[in-house]
Formats: structure tokens, sequence, C-alpha cells
């Protein structure tokens, strides 16, 4: 598990990058619009009316979702201490619910949002109990600035929370018709919470690996 977390972390990041680049550029909107990270959301991406690369975009998400469970998992191999402990619980949980986004797609409204929201509340709550375990526990050999960086992940998701939805409601009614605005903050903001949660697990990972190595060094130049 030691080993297998950092890279479990960073195909998590590479699968989903490239699957996002995949579907999007195939991606034609109900007014026949590219997609646009400044005025669509993420899941929009996996829905079957106008991602021709839909299943693409949802199998990736549920491998990467794997693999988020695992480098969530493996973090215990480097500190195993009660707030990790939570954090843990926490992450793997969020995992099973990404799981369901991608076996959920966009095109079943209510569920799919349920179950988003579940993966970002839970994802957040993970790396707020991880960073606050760095700042606190001297257990936690990872850097204060993956806390700092940890932090921003959930104070973007209580804005993207307290943003207004009412345009949610406008193009539900409106369909083919719905004019989307040239920066549409909400969806923008739920990218925000995805760039800024995947750069985490792509740093931590790579410390993970730094850590290995050190550990590696150490075992070398001991005197046996």
């Amino acid at each position: 598990m030691k080993q297998m977390a950092p890279i479990a972390g960073l195909s998590t990041c590479l699968i989903l990058y490239s699957v996002i680049v995949i579907s999007a550029w195939a991606y034609i909107g109900e007014q026949q619009q590219t997609y646009s990270i400044f005025n669509h959301f993420i899941s929009e991406l996996g829905s079957a009316k106008f991602s021709d690369y839909h299943l693409v975009y949802n199998i990736g998400l549920i491998c990467s979702a794997i693999g988020f469970g695992y480098f969530t998992r493996g973090i215990a191999a480097y500190t195993d201490t009660r707030l990790n402990r939570v954090g843990i619980r926490l992450g793997v949980l969020s995992a099973v619910l990404c799981v369901g986004v991608g076996l959920v797609n966009e095109d079943y409204r209510i569920p799919h949002l349920i179950l988003a929201l579940g993966f970002f509340s839970t994802a957040a709550g993970a790396v707020a109990v991880f960073s606050w375990s760095i700042l606190k526990e001297q257990q936690n050999p990872f850097p204060r600035y993956t806390a700092i960086h940890g932090f921003l992940i959930p104070v973007l998701f209580l804005i993207f929370m307290s943003m207004p939805k009412d345009l949610m409601a406008v193009k539900r009614d409106a369909g083919p018709l719905f004019v989307r605005p040239d920066i549409w903050w909400l969806p923008f903001f739920e990218w925000l919470i995805f760039v800024a949660l995947t750069s985490w697990i792509a740093i931590v990972s790579i410390k993970m690996l730094h850590l290995q190595r050190l550990e590696g060094h150490l075992a070398v130049n001991t005197p046996q």
C-alpha cells in the first residue's frame, strides 16, 4: 500500500485530465456550442445526450475514483494518527460516491446531483481533516504547505455552496433555449474545486515518493 498510494494518486489525476480533454473535445451542447470550463459543469461531459465520448468520461471517472480510494487508504502507511484515520474514512466514502457519479450520469439529474454533492463534500472534509493533522500532529510527515493547499478545497466548496443557484432552474426549464453567460460562476467554481483537489492529490503523491526515497536512503546508510 505504501508503494501503491502515490502511483494511485498520480494515476487518478492523469486519468481524469485525459478523459476530460477527450470528452470535451467531442462535446456539442444544446445550442451547438463547444465545451467551456467557464460555463459548463464538469458532469456535463458524462451526458449521453451531448457528449459523444460520455462513456470514456464516465468509465475514466470510475477508474480514477478507485485510484483515489487507494491513494486515500495509503496515507495511513505514512502517518497513522487519530485525525488521519477519520480523514481516511471520509476519503474512502468520497471515492465510493465518485464511483456512483460515474455510474449515474448527468442525464439522471436528481440522483446524480445527490451523489456529486456527496462526493465533493466528503472529499473536501477528508482533505480538511488531513490538513488539520499536518498542522497539529507531529507524527504527520507532510509539509505545512500541503495543509495550506488542502484547506483551500473546503473553502472553495463552501463558496460554491453559498452561490446563487437560480440559473440552474432556468437551465432546466428553458432546455435548448437556455443561453449560458460567458462566465457562469457556479460551474467555474466547481472547476476551481476540481483543480485544487487534483493538484493536492498530485503534490501529496509526489511527497510520498520523496518520503520513500528518504526512507530507502536511510535504510542503506544505517549501520547494521
